[in-house]
């Protein structure tokens, strides 16, 4: 089945721009999405649901793609090295929107606010995972997922080394590739690069409980200290149709 999402005549993303160029589009993806992480960064976020996600997902993608922040409508699949060309079990397109209710809910019933930095880290690396593992979009799932942690860690206090988290960001996915195998999975890989990138240095106003958190989030004192934050998820990510019901 072709892929709904790419154009008829090109292996390339429906785009706002209308290229049919692949190397194209993804300069330009990367170009944007850098200058939106700024603009969302600036503004800043503390909506850590489903909702909040799909909010990122927009701000990064939502000049560049119709289909920026809402969920794909296709299954998937991705050969991983890693798993020697198999791929992560993402959730079925129909199945999106409760298991993100689900891993959503597990992350807010740990008391983040009451553990130290190696229990917070600890916590991360095991609540995100199933968060990422859904795949909710049909590409950006993994720039979004970081920002996302990287808002969580300052929520709650702690500073983001982006240097180490930009340098890192191809081993972080491998690491939440294996963090994503159900009972196989292996989080300690996470855990590690985690505990060098969330420092314990305090934000002021930080460190408030998620079920308050105010509807409209306040602007941020911290400053990114690097603009090439991310690029854009593998490229090498298929569609895959619709599994049989």
């Amino acid at each position: 089945m072709s892929d709904p999402y790419f154009y008829i005549d090109a292996p390339v993303f429906r785009n706002r721009l209308g290229t049919k160029d692949k190397t194209t589009l993804n300069r330009i993806e990367a170009e944007l999405s850098r200058a939106n992480m700024m603009l969302l960064y600036e503004k800043g976020f503390e909506d850590f649901s489903p909702a909040g996600l799909c909010e990122i997902h927009f701000a990064l993608f939502g000049n560049l793609y119709d289909w920026a922040g809402q969920y794909r409508h296709i299954s998937l699949e991705k050969p991983e090295q890693l798993l020697c060309g198999r791929s992560v079990w993402y959730s079925r397109e129909n199945d999106i929107s409760e298991d993100l209710k689900v891993a959503f809910s597990r992350l807010l019933c740990v008391p983040w606010a009451e553990l130290n930095r190696e229990q917070f880290v600890y916590e991360m690396a095991r609540m995100f995972p199933p968060i990422w593992q859904v795949h909710p979009f049909r590409e950006g799932n993994t720039q979004s997922i970081l920002m996302m942690m990287m808002f969580f860690a300052e929520h709650y206090g702690y500073s983001v080394d982006q240097t180490l988290l930009v340098s890192n960001a191809g081993s972080i996915r491998d690491a939440l590739v294996m963090a994503s195998l159900d009972q196989f999975s292996e989080c300690e890989h996470l855990e590690q690069l985690l505990l060098d990138i969330v420092r314990s240095t305090l934000i002021e106003g930080s460190g408030k409980s998620l079920s308050h958190a105010p509807d409209l989030p306040e602007k941020r004192n911290g400053h990114l200290k690097d603009k090439t934050m991310f690029t854009h998820d593998n490229k090498n990510e298929r569609s895959k149709a619709p599994n049989p019901v």
